[in-house]
């Protein structure tokens, strides 16, 4: 019979390994790529001299490739968007809150301005473009100390993110509610069977269930627990440890890496900001291993990075509304069901792990998640 968990100040098996990336491992498919005229033609649109090298930076989404470039001015990342209809007034909210962010001193990946108007964005043939000044950073290490500073800078984009003026933020959907992961069910068994004949379906079929399940019953718990009733402001929308930069030097016990950047704003939005302290928090004491098989992954989170996760997060945005600390828990489930079954969905697969194993693995994790809700909530109420 399983037990109710509780947090304490140590959970065991947490070590200090530089380098290592905290949280599910990234999703992909085939790579977008740029041609080498598109190439020409962009770059030709930037006050950049003297470029010496170019080179792929193959992370984040593959339908937005990125390029690192060395020129005599420093060095600089240049990115596409993935075109959509509303792309561009997307482009323009996120480009919005990121320059805010910037003249408040949030370190973000500083933006480049075009010759001719010194503005963020580049239209061109149908494609929008951006070029970030490069920043030298690494991911976080699993230890508390990172966690906190991970929290501390969410509080102050939360902070200032709310002065922003936004009259008319463009759709963003979250994944709360989402009509997409709605959709995602409907073919993930097909998607996993095609990419897996010999999948048991059987057991595929009953792991799918649960998580529609688990989903179904942390939604309603959502909006029974004051959903509607948070403010909104622009928030992140994507807060996990691929888009924080810390310094790059090897962190020490006693000398823990601070956060050089927050990167990747394309998901920002205007939702309530506790849909970033749940993603947050669960990817950032997510445990995993890369060289494992999901099976064999802990059903836990990081209890200890959970607790200094939010103590840095709370230290700087203060009180917390009482229907955030209700609604915590269930977001989080929401979070981790979306962003498993739509990837798996699309390809059968997450990542290089057959879809059916690692979504066994997200029902232990949720599992895990409803049993320590209690404990989750106090994490906002101590």
């Amino acid at each position: 019979m399983s037990t109710s968990p509780r947090f304490s100040d140590g959970d065991g098996g947490e070590t200090l390994a530089d380098g290592t990336a905290v949280g599910l491992p990234g999703s992909h498919g085939e790579r977008s790529r740029f041609e080498p005229g598109e190439l020409r033609r962009v770059l030709d649109a930037f006050p950049l001299e003297g470029v010496r090298e170019i080179r792929e930076f193959p992370a984040g989404s593959r339908q937005a490739p990125k390029v690192r470039i060395v020129a005599e001015e420093g060095e600089f990342l240049l990115k596409r968007r993935t075109i959509r209809p509303d792309l561009v007034e997307r482009a323009t909210f996120n480009h919005r809150l990121q320059l805010h962010l910037e003249r408040r001193g949030v370190p973000v990946a500083a933006l480049v301005g075009t010759r001719e108007g010194n503005g963020s964005i580049l239209l061109d043939g149908g494609q929008v473009y951006e070029l970030f000044h490069w920043v030298d950073g690494r991911r976080m290490v699993k230890v508390e100390s990172e966690a906190i500073n991970a929290g501390r800078i969410l509080g102050r984009l939360h902070l200032e993110a709310r002065d922003l003026e936004w009259s008319d933020p463009p759709p963003m959907p979250g994944f709360h509610a989402a009509d997409q992961v709605e959709t995602a069910f409907d073919r993930v068994t097909e998607a996993v069977v095609a990419a897996d004949a010999d999948v048991d379906r059987v057991e595929l079929r009953n792991v799918v269930e649960r998580l529609a399940e688990i989903r179904h019953r942390a939604m309603e718990q959502v909006e029974a627990g004051g959903w509607s009733s948070l403010p909104a402001q622009p928030i992140h929308g994507d807060w996990h440890p691929g888009n924080v930069l810390f310094t790059p030097e090897k962190p020490t016990r006693t000398r823990p890496g601070t956060v050089r950047a927050i990167v990747d704003f394309d998901a920002s939005r205007v939702e309530p900001r506790l849909v970033d302290l749940a993603n947050g928090l669960l990817h950032f004491a997510m445990r995993s291993d890369r060289d494992a098989s999901p099976a064999d992954w802990p059903p836990s989170l990081s209890p200890r990075r959970m607790m200094a996760f939010t103590r840095g997060w709370r230290a700087v945005v203060g009180d917390v509304v009482e229907a955030e600390a209700v609604i915590l828990p269930a977001l989080m489930l929401e979070c981790l069901v979306a962003e498993s079954v739509v990837p798996v969905a699309k390809t059968g697969r997450f990542a290089v792990v057959p879809g059916l194993p690692f979504l066994a693995m997200v029902v232990r994790k949720a599992a895990w998640i409803e049993e320590a809700a209690a404990p989750i909530r106090e994490l906002l109420v101590r």
